[in-house]
């Protein structure tokens, strides 16, 4: 083996270290997984007159929740004596701003906004960690909950950390094109259904151990990757059966994603079919950044590395991916098991 080889075949081990050295200070990150925007929904009760509600995520200390900053010219009426108080408009919300307001500091969370009216269809807008304050626009059409459920679909798998490392565990495991396309086909199916399922109220599960086992799954991904290629494992032989299984229980955990934030009303097939064709996409593009970045290796390895030296490589490179995978998964099982 030449030096060149051998530097090749250590580079992989040193990036080894560094990824484990990494791993221990993930568990400060892993609060971040939850991608879920704080939800504002405001109900018109009687005409001109409101009342709003905050689902924040668990993600937000207490002594941070937000409250909700009314336009001006809205009045708080007197002798309500309801938990949530009502609040008379007169000329209206069209053109007013709504904002959120922190006691301590912003948390980089998306807010999505709700008005549901007494005459006519909901607004819906969702807005990025950037922007602060919602101006209420004229009445929205089907073109506005098309654009804003396909946003909060790619937004909740792009920042749903668990479900990308799962993706990323059946990349590692199903390897060539063919059994990838087979694998990641499975998983889509398997949590379109649960998530239909649920979204709409024929599927009522508990969302605290369906979460734990969505940890519990990545955590056995990671364990199947760490060991030889050689091994008569069910998950390399049958990718499919394993992303399809679980994919049931990943469903599960975008139903309670979107349950936090609901199904725009008159047009509840529309959003939950747009938030799932936006979980796709990012899942798409996900996948195509790192099936691009294999590629990159791959090519450089068969033009520089021989045989043998090249498939160490690869099994160094499965190592780093079980302990980047298996290490934060292993602290969401435990944190969620603990819950």
């Amino acid at each position: 083996m030449t030096s060149t080889e051998q530097a090749a075949v250590c580079r992989p081990t040193s990036l080894l270290l560094h990824l484990l050295a990494a791993c221990l200070w993930l568990p400060s990150l892993v609060q971040a997984h939850d991608a879920r925007p704080v939800a504002v929904t405001i109900i018109e009760v009687l005409p001109s007159t409101f009342q709003a509600s905050l689902r924040i995520p668990p993600t937000v200390e207490p002594r941070n929740f937000p409250s909700l900053v009314w336009p001006a010219g809205c009045e708080r009426l007197a002798g309500n004596e309801g938990a949530l108080p009502l609040w008379h408009c007169p000329t209206g919300l069209a053109g007013t701003n709504f904002s959120l307001r922190f006691p301590q500091f912003n948390p980089s969370l998306a807010t999505f906004y709700r008005v549901e009216w007494l005459d006519r269809a909901p607004q819906l807008a969702i807005l990025p960690p950037t922007e602060q304050a919602w101006q209420v626009p004229e009445a929205d059409g089907p073109a506005k909950v098309l654009k804003e459920y396909s946003l909060l679909g790619i937004e909740h798998i792009l920042f749903g950390y668990d479900h990308l490392l799962f993706v990323l565990g059946l990349l590692v495991i199903a390897r060539t094109w063919r059994r990838i396309l087979l694998t990641v086909t499975g998983f889509t199916l398997a949590h379109s259904i649960t998530l239909s399922l649920s979204s709409l109220g024929w599927l009522q599960v508990p969302i605290a151990p369906v979460e734990a086992t969505i940890a519990l799954s990545i955590v056995f991904l990671a364990v199947e990757i760490s060991r030889p290629r050689h091994y008569p494992s069910l998950t390399y032989q049958y990718p499919v059966l394993v992303s399809f299984s679980f994919g049931l229980l990943h469903g599960l955990g975008f139903a309670s994603a979107l349950g936090e934030i609901g199904l725009a009303e008159n047009q509840v097939l529309l959003s939950l079919l747009f938030f799932n064709i936006g979980v796709e996409l990012g899942q798409l593009a996900f996948i195509l950044a790192v099936g691009g970045l294999a590629l990159l290796v791959t090519a450089w390895g068969l033009r520089h590395l021989q045989a043998a030296t090249l498939e160490r490589l690869r099994w160094q490179v499965d190592r780093a991916a079980s302990y980047v995978i298996g290490v934060p998964a292993s602290y969401w099982l435990l944190e969620r098991l603990g819950g």
